[in-house]
Formats: structure tokens, C-alpha cells, sequence
């Protein structure tokens, strides 16, 4: 084949392969630096933050008759001992299941407001604490509990002093946290009310998240349409039982969907698991496993 046969193949050649349609190559997916599970323990909470260092923090642990729940959990994601648990605040769905979860799995420090409570199950978990010798520590506003992996857990609540508000002022001092890596992050709102929300904003805290963990279960009294523009989540998550009526509250869901916040429940998704690569959040369920991008 002479020269000018070479350079017509050759051109033949180019003319093909430009011609070919060319499969884009996926984008690199990023390593996942801190999950959360908002574990199904009905009208109650419980919820475990882990981190790609093997960090495990466990908040609140639901009622007592939920306690095994939380423990099969627990060791399923091989969190047992907990480096941390941190109470919101001391009420029994809250704090039900703890006695047993420091028991039965064990941790190596313990965190809560300092509230003072005198119920008998919260006594008890005092008690439970001091017997072991496992570390008590006071929930302060701006305090930073760093997690590995440039995960940063972030105290922006209780109130100090606390806020006065008679039976409702264990909530009012609920131990807000937020949970960042880069640029995606989840709100952690305990049972917060709109006193405690609006002491918040005042304060010019951070607010911002990717997913918000809905105070109160979805109370009518938490949830205010400032606190949410504030927070602006595009992913709401509410820890409730089918049956629960109004958690969550119609009121609350309607300036949730105002908000644009997508909401996903533990009463009807089970536990719901949330995965943060330090760009996006994705979160799937025992309903839904399939991984669904937060937009």
C-alpha cells in the first residue's frame, strides 16, 4: 500500500473512532466519614454517630422495653464499647434504655446537661454511672467532641442558665448537637421547643445542615418555621411510632414542606441510616435499602 494509501486508512480510522459514542466514565465515588442511625424505637430516641476512625457515639437510648433493640443494634455495627453517650435530656424515652446499654455493652465516658432531675430512673442511671466508674461530663454550648476523620460533633445546646419554663423547662435545656465533615452535616435537635429554638437563634449559632433529626418527635411546639428557614434541611428526619398521635404534628409537617425539607419517618422506614462523605448525605432505611442521594 502506497504513502497515500496509509494516509487515507489512517484518516478512515479517525473518522471512526470520533464517530464512536464514548460511555463517561462514573465519578469516583467518595469514602464514607461518618453514618447516623436514627434507630425505630417507637415515640422515643435513640440514635448512633460513628465515624470512619471507629468513634462511636450513642444519643439517647430510647425507653427501657426498647433497650434490646438498641442493643442489637449496637453490636450489629460493632459499636460496643461506646467511646460516648450523650442524653439530651432526662426523660424515660430518652434516657429508659441507658442502665442497660452501660450494662450490657458499656462505654467509656458519659455526657448529659446537668439538668437537675430527681426521677427514680434517672437516679438510677446516676447510680449505674458512679458504680462503674465511667467518666461524667457536663453538655456545653460550643463545646467540640472531634470524632476522627475530620468528623466534628459540635454542642450547641443546653442553654446556660437554664431556661425557665416550669415542666417543660427538661426539654427547653435539651443538648442540641450538630454533626459536620465538610460540607454536609445533620442537626440533632433532642426535644428542643420553641423557647430553646428561638434561645438558638439568638445566639447566632450554626445552624445550617444538610438533614435536620426533628425535635419532639414532631411536636406542634418545636419545629417553628425560623428555627427551620434558619436551618434550611433538605432531608427531615422524625423518631415516631404509626400510632403516635400528632408526633408528628400536622402543623409541623406542613413548615417542614415549606421548608422544601424532603421528611422520612422511623415509623414508617424503621431505622433510617444516614451516610456523610464530606460533600453529600445519603440515606437509606429498613424499608428502603437502596442508597437515596439527600437533594
Amino acid at each position: 500500500m502506497g504513502r497515500f494509501g496509509l494516509r487515507h486508512l489512517a484518516w478512515m480510522l479517525l473518522a471512526l473512532c470520533l464517530g464512536c459514542p464514548r460511555n463517561p466514565l462514573p465519578a469516583p465515588s467518595r469514602p464514607v466519614a461518618a453514618s447516623v442511625d436514627v434507630i425505630a424505637v417507637g415515640k422515643a430516641d435513640a440514635i448512633l454517630v460513628s465515624s470512619a476512625s471507629g468513634k462511636h457515639v450513642l444519643i439517647d437510648g430510647g425507653e427501657a422495653e426498647t433497650a434490646s433493640q438498641v442493643l442489637h443494634h449496637l453490636r450489629a455495627r460493632s459499636a460496643c464499647p461506646l467511646d460516648l453517650i450523650l442524653l439530651t435530656h432526662p426523660h424515660a424515652d430518652h434516657l429508659g434504655g441507658l442502665p442497660r446499654v452501660i450494662e450490657d455493652c458499656g462505654t467509656r465516658k458519659y455526657m448529659d446537661s446537668g439538668y437537675p432531675h430527681d426521677t427514680k430512673i434517672y437516679l438510677h442511671l446516676l447510680t449505674i454511672l458512679e458504680e462503674r466508674g465511667i467518666p461524667l461530663l457536663r453538655a456545653e454550648a460550643g463545646r467540640e467532641i472531634e470524632l476522627g476523620s475530620g468528623v466534628m460533633l459540635t454542642l450547641l445546646g443546653p442553654p446556660r442558665p437554664f431556661l425557665d419554663q416550669g415542666d417543660d423547662g427538661v426539654n427547653a435545656s435539651s443538648v442540641v448537637s450538630r454533626l459536620a465533615v465538610g460540607k454536609s452535616s445533620v442537626l440533632l435537635a433532642g426535644d428542643a421547643d420553641a423557647v430553646e429554638e428561638a434561645w438558638l437563634l439568638g445566639r447566632g449559632c450554626p445552624l445550617r445542615s444538610t438533614v435536620l433529626k426533628v425535635g419532639h418527635h414532631g411536636s406542634r411546639t418545636s419545629s417553628t418555621a425560623r428555627f427551620l428557614a434558619a436551618v434550611s434541611p433538605r432531608l427531615a428526619v422524625v423518631s415516631s411510632k404509626p400510632d403516635a398521635p400528632k408526633h408528628p404534628h400536622p402543623e409541623t409537617l406542613a413548615r417542614l414542606r415549606a421548608a422544601r425539607a424532603t421528611v422520612i419517618g422511623t415509623a414508617r422506614e424503621g431505622t433510617i441510616h444516614l451516610e456523610l462523605d464530606g460533600e453529600t448525605v445519603t440515606w437509606s432505611s429498613a424499608k428502603h435499602p437502596r442508597k437515596e442521594p439527600v437533594r
